[in-house]
């Protein structure tokens, strides 16, 4: 994790680097994945009017379908029982990308924006498992718990518009696409920090984003 860390630091400073003073600059919080327990920040700079390199941090205590109402309704749902009682999931990621977009010149403040990132994701898991052929009561659930690394591609489609001077915001409706390796997860229904959360047994993984941003 402390390479990782490092890594994102540098990839700052790179960016940093190319954000002189006639380029703007943003940090920017992604508001609907708050009430899942999801906080992150995110750098951005209008490097030129058609791209927008972007870092996105973000943590995820534990996550919980109950309060993700948007994430619950992106996806199909299995309502099979699969053994699966996840009691916590959580977990961090780095999300280094961005956005191409559609205008011609800075002065268009309001416009739609295509993205592409690369995902970087930990998923940390608890819960318990009792097979459904298993006759034993649930108490005889065994105790599960491991910890998945994640990566994949994610794409969006946005619109993005100005608000105050220096106040903008964008909404995107984002699909991460991650490696084979997300079948490590318990259950049919899973959460990935940074990709989304899914219901299913489909490998894209929805997610609506919601970004407010600061010029600094």
């Amino acid at each position: 994790m402390i390479k990782k860390t490092l890594t994102t630091l540098i990839i700052l400073i790179v960016l940093n680097s190319y954000g002189q003073d006639d380029k703007n600059q943003f940090i920017g919080l992604n508001i609907l994945q708050l009430p899942t327990s999801t906080i992150n920040l995110n750098y951005s700079i209008d490097y030129n009017p058609f791209l927008t390199p972007i870092v996105d941090i973000g943590y995820a205590f534990n996550y919980n379908d109950k309060y993700d109402l948007i994430g619950y309704y992106l996806t199909t749902h299995n309502d099979t029982y699969d053994g699966y009682t996840i009691d916590k999931q959580s977990g961090g990621y780095v999300r280094i990308g961005g956005f191409f977009n559609l205008r011609k010149n800075f002065e268009k403040q309001n416009f739609f924006h295509l993205g592409l990132f690369m995902t970087n994701s930990i998923v940390y898991e608890k819960g318990l498992y009792l097979s459904p052929i298993d006759s034993r009561p649930y108490s005889y659930a065994d105790k599960i718990e491991h910890t998945v690394h994640l990566l994949g591609l994610s794409t969006s489609l946005g619109y993005e518009f100005k608000i105050t001077n220096r106040l903008k915001t964008n909404i995107d409706f984002q699909l991460s696409f991650p490696t084979d390796k997300y079948l490590d997860l318990y259950s049919y229904t899973n959460f990935i920090p940074g990709m989304g959360y899914k219901g299913s047994l489909d490998k894209w993984f929805p997610m609506l984003i919601l970004n407010l941003k600061y010029r600094i």
